[in-house]
């Protein structure tokens, strides 16, 4: 077996290589994954996420191979396209997990303060625009309160807590404050974007378009057929940094979600926290949930929104928390040691069967409506984050999905990043049919398998991922 290993995590490649190893002792290991032989028969892959193109292109020639990445899961990480799942799944589905474990969320397209009430008007859903004109007649504290996020940006950028039309609109950037100059540049780009994504038909081919459900090749790279955003654009968003108190670059971002804050819950020490289930898909979507969580709490004591408290006490996002801080508040702990009497009954047991049937359902959902956005292939495998809010009655409430999620290298978060990565080498090796040892193994078990949808989806009519130009 010929294996690149070069995680978005350096500090763990050692130990996964290891892993493969001690399971595969003839593992060949490459440093340059180009030299990996073109008649290789079996190709094992885990990778940072970039330059996908040249690592399908591997794996495509052997026979047998595996990439940590599907060609599209955008249906999962971005938050406005979970939504979309989420809505249409439990429409046909009011029996679904999901609907009672997702917040109420609104898909918004936003650009300027000014316009704000334009947009809530338009939206799909006015239970936004209601729920906050109905607010303002009320007492902040009982008001419905609700949580902005940017559909493409994570680490807690631009995430805003409101409960009026007047409090959003304070956090949206003024159309006042753009030039003429500016407005003549960003339409000239929007512009050029417009006729570069379109063609002369007006015709935007993607596998749920009629006549494209028998593709035999997916494309991934450029061209019309493209599933991913244009790279350059992308960098510009991720590498957006907002400050807590600056207006969000609405107009630049456009997508966003609001999301129903969820004010109840248990704090941990006195700080808010969410739990982290680590969710591992292989090939055809075998989905399986890793036994250990991680509880994640935020830096400073919770407060009700209507105290107006900064964001490191309403958001648990670690990235909002230098290593210092997080170290020495111990921001990242065990689930499984919290405090039995935090909440009554077997209440950690009850949140983790919860994680696993929304991790399920999830997955299952992006697969079967909006498989243009979540492609699950038999060479393909990827682990995620799914992150839930328990509420005083125990409930957990779908947050969000982080794909190719970080791992911190300090106290108990290291540690389950070390078991994690034996699990998830034992579980792709097994679906490879390579290695010993495997089924019966601590790291195997540490794996609980929570869906086999391959008879569900029948099999894959995409027979061959088709890279760019190399």
């Amino acid at each position: 077996m010929h294996v690149y290993v070069h995680s978005a995590n350096p500090w763990l490649d050692d130990h996964i290589k290891a892993c493969i190893k001690q399971h595969v002792n003839d593992a060949i290991f490459y440093d340059d994954f180009h030299q990996i032989p073109e008649n290789a028969e079996t190709v094992f892959q885990l990778l940072n996420g970039w330059e996908l193109n040249h690592h399908f292109a591997v794996l495509n020639r052997a026979k047998h191979g595996l990439l940590n990445a599907y060609p599209n899961s955008d249906a999962l990480a971005r938050k406005d396209h979970m939504a979309k799942v989420v809505d249409y799944w439990v429409t046909k589905r009011p029996d679904s997990i999901l609907k009672g474990h997702s917040p109420a969320t609104v898909q918004l397209s936003l650009d300027y303060a000014e316009y704000v009430e334009d947009a809530l008007a338009a939206a799909d859903d006015l239970t936004l625009l209601y729920s906050l004109e109905d607010n303002e007649s009320k007492d902040p504290s009982e008001r419905d309160w609700w949580i902005l996020k940017p559909a493409m940006i994570d680490c807690g950028h631009g995430i805003r807590i409101f409960s009026t039309i007047d409090e959003l609109a304070d956090n949206l950037e003024l159309a006042a404050d753009i030039s003429e100059e500016e407005e003549e540049e960003e339409e000239e780009v929007v512009k050029a974007k417009d006729e570069s994504d379109t063609d002369s038909d007006g015709f935007h081919p993607s596998l749920s378009a009629p006549g494209l459900n028998s593709l035999d090749a997916l494309i991934t790279a450029t061209g019309k057929l493209s599933m991913k955003q244009d790279i350059s654009d992308a960098e510009k968003i991720q590498n957006l940094t907002i400050g807590e108190n600056e207006r969000i670059p609405s107009a630049l971002l456009r997508e966003f979600v609001a999301q129903q804050y969820i004010v109840s819950i248990p704090p941990i020490d006195g700080r808010k926290w969410h739990v982290r289930a680590y969710v591992l898909s292989v090939g055809r979507l075998k989905v399986h949930v890793f036994n250990e969580m991680l509880a994640l709490l935020a830096l400073d004591d919770y407060e009700p929104p209507w105290k107006n408290p900064s964001l490191k006490s309403s958001l648990t996002n670690t990235a909002l928390q230098d290593e210092e801080e997080f170290t020495s508040k111990e921001s990242m702990r065990d689930f499984w040691k919290i405090d039995d009497t935090l909440l009554p009954g077997d209440w950690k047991t009850n949140v983790f069967n919860q994680a696993c049937q929304i991790s399920s359902e999830l997955l299952l959902a992006a697969a079967s409506t909006m498989a243009d956005k979540f492609t699950p292939l038999d060479k393909c495998y990827e682990l995620f984050a799914i992150d839930c809010l328990v509420d005083t009655k125990g409930t957990a409430w779908l947050l969000e999905v982080n794909e190719t999620p970080a791992f911190y290298e300090q106290g108990y978060a290291g540690e389950l990043a070390e078991r994690l990565m034996e699990s998830v080498v034992a579980v792709t090796l097994e679906h490879l049919g390579v290695g010993e040892g495997i089924q019966n193994g601590e790291a195997r078990g540490r794996m609980v398998e929570v869906l086999d949808a391959g008879e569900l989806l029948g099999k894959s009519n995409i027979t061959e991922i088709l890279p760019g130009a190399l």
